[in-house]
């Protein structure tokens, strides 16, 4: 019998959507430092911080309490830990693992928000205004953040413009207020390269998040998968042979682009994603990112499709630095097509509801499985990658070789 998210508790609800792919909100222990990096910690703790960051009165913690690194790494917004915490600069930072500190400590300048913290928007006419945490961007190795309340959403508005313009401008005005110069340009660490498999870290980000529930937990969110797997949507799924749909979809930057005219360059790979908030899809964006030149030089090219108002699609292109076109299927009309559409159980619907109206904007409950076609210059799908298991992708690898064979 499904239960509802309350049923659960605050803590059991929380390493549910954990798990259901959603940034974690959540406590974690952590043995106490050595000595050396314990008196390393004292001491930054009683530098004073910078007087014109967006620290709460008599407080030193950054972020509202949100995890730094999750930004970078994970693509997500997250809350840290209490915990788990680090000191630069005087300013405080809380993680969600002891990771993620490990990350900040060895490189914090990687991390650090740009403009201390206050809303880069506001920041180009020097002015100092709130954000909202979840509202962000990294870009060049920067994370900018932004207000998103009753006066509008102003990270939507900065991606409508010119970012290097925008990132100049509120640059010479925070130098002017805090004497601040901007970091160079840089990237900070992924967590996926060329030469790593995509599954371990798939998996690996899985057993975090389970490993924070109790069995009985564990069993009732493996029900809700099996229950994605029992509507069949697997088996309705186009497969290898058949006729790919044509589709002609919005991108992140506007414009359109229509499968049969992508094909006439050559094969390509079509590769379906739930959204920028989960962590599992972000891996795999990445993942293919990364090997996307050696995708290009078998002769294929690359699109991502998600059921994302396309602002939520400009953030996940930006977020994750893609080169290739992330393109908006609102309302799941091309998904629905190739068969990828299920209707969410009802465990997974009370944890996802409010967030797919945000970023897909409709009170739906339908998301596509994670799927990835290999589609040949005919438009025939050479190979189906499909599974209900959104923590499953296909190896980078796999879908390259794929495209390979084309030429045989």
């Amino acid at each position: 019998m499904h239960r509802s998210l309350t049923q659960f508790g605050h803590t059991s609800a929380l390493a549910l959507v954990a798990v259901a792919g959603i940034a974690l909100s959540a406590t974690a222990t952590i043995a106490q430092p050595h000595a050396l990096a314990a008196a390393i910690a004292l001491s930054q703790a009683a530098e004073t911080p910078p007087k014109d960051w967006n620290l709460p009165k008599r407080s030193t913690l950054a972020l509202q309490g949100y995890d730094p690194v999750s930004y970078v790494a994970d693509g997500n917004a997250t809350l840290g830990a209490e915990s788990i915490t680090a000191t630069h600069r005087g300013v405080t930072y809380r993680f969600t693992t002891q990771a993620h500190r490990d990350a900040f400590v060895a490189k914090p300048q990687a991390y650090e928000p740009a403009y201390g913290g206050w809303c880069a928007w506001a920041m180009k006419d020097g002015e100092k205004v709130d954000i909202d945490p979840k509202a962000f961007i990294v870009k060049d190795g920067r994370t900018y953040l932004f207000y998103d309340g009753f006066w509008g959403n102003t990270r939507a508005k900065w991606l409508k413009e010119d970012h290097a313009a925008q990132a100049k401008a509120a640059d010479a005005k925070w130098k002017a207020i805090s004497g601040e110069d901007p970091p160079a340009p840089e990237s900070a660490p992924v967590a996926t390269t060329t030469s790593e498999k995509l599954q371990p870290s798939l998996d690996a980000v899985a057993a975090k998040f389970t490993s924070q529930m109790t069995p009985q937990q564990q069993d009732t969110y493996e029900n809700s998968m099996k229950a994605i797997a029992d509507t069949g949507v697997t088996k309705r799924a186009l497969q290898a042979g058949a006729k790919a749909p044509d589709f002609d979809l919005p991108a992140a930057d506007g414009k359109r682009i229509k499968l049969s005219e992508a094909l006439a360059n050559g094969p390509v790979v079509v590769m379906w994603y739930r959204g920028g908030w989960c962590p599992f899809c972000n891996l795999q964006l990445r993942a293919m990112e990364a090997r996307l030149n050696d995708l290009e030089a078998s002769g294929g090219s690359l699109i991502a499709i998600s059921p994302q108002l396309p602002d939520s699609t400009v953030s996940t292109k930006d977020t994750n630095e893609l080169t290739f076109p992330v393109l908006s299927d609102v309302g799941n009309t091309a998904a629905k097509a190739y068969g990828l559409t299920y209707e969410l159980p009802p465990v997974q619907r009370a944890m996802l509801g409010k967030l797919l109206e945000k970023t897909n904007g409709d009170t739906s409950t339908v998301l596509p499985i994670a799927a990835t076609y290999v589609i040949d210059r005919n438009g025939i799908i050479a190979q189906a990658f499909t599974d209900s298991d959104y923590r499953k992708r296909p190896e980078p690898d796999d879908v390259i070789k794929a495209v390979q064979a084309l030429k045989r």
